[in-house]
């Protein structure tokens, strides 16, 4: 079971496209965002329409249906978009459609799902440069570095490749068991990565290692 959020515009295959290619099941619930306030009704209920139809023929028994979202603010917005995906079956597959509809949703969505990371487990991209559908990865910007991990994380974010935990322990000088602690709750918090496939375990940054980084970076 899926459930679909997608901003809506005129440009109907930036909804449809992605269901299309991920697939659509008789549970699967689509969900389209639309503003309360609209320039031109018509052609954005035509729209709705358009794509209702086509998501019929594919799959009858899928649920398709219109959420009126407030544009009075940018914080308004975030809230009902936030209130859409907390709303989501707790059974279901969360897929959030990035790649379109009015842009006085569509960023305030992509605020929203980058606090919601924890439950979205697809967000998908329709390209502008060459019409493919595209996943991409959401860091978790919610992400939080425990301070007892701060030199651990440091001597991993400014490698430019993969560390064993003993070289992690040699560049620190701290103990291989406080490490492999460390580099635990670092990969609970998914802000690095282990891999395990040789004979040494070995890690790296996360995307949301990263950012959060570069953003401590700057902040310094």
């Amino acid at each position: 079971m899926r459930t679909y959020v997608s901003p809506i515009g005129y440009d109907t295959r930036r909804v449809t496209r992605p269901v299309v290619n991920t697939g659509l099941g008789p549970e699967d619930v689509i969900v389209l965002l639309r503003p309360n306030e609209e320039s031109d009704t018509e052609q954005a209920t035509q729209a709705v329409a358009d794509v209702k139809q086509l998501l019929q023929e594919i799959e009858p028994r899928a649920t398709c249906s219109v959420e009126r979202i407030s544009v009075e603010s940018f914080e308004t917005t975030v809230r009902d978009c936030c209130t859409i995906l907390a709303g989501a079956d707790t059974n279901s597959e969360v897929i959030v459609s990035l790649g379109g509809g009015p842009r006085d949703i569509l960023l305030p969505l992509t605020v929203t799902a980058l606090a919601f990371t924890q439950i979205i487990d697809q967000a998908l991209f329709f390209s502008d440069l060459d019409s493919t559908v595209q996943e991409w990865p959401l860091p978790d910007l919610t992400a939080q570095i425990p301070n007892r991990t701060k030199e651990t994380f440091e001597a991993i974010a400014v490698a430019d490749d993969w560390l064993t935990l003993s070289t992690i322990a040699d560049e620190t000088g701290q103990s291989k068991s406080t490490v492999i602690r460390h580099v635990n709750d670092l990969e609970d918090a998914g802000i690095v990565e282990a891999n395990t496939t040789g004979k040494a375990k070995r890690v790296q940054v996360a995307f949301s290692g990263e950012l959060l980084s570069l953003a401590r970076a700057a902040g310094n």
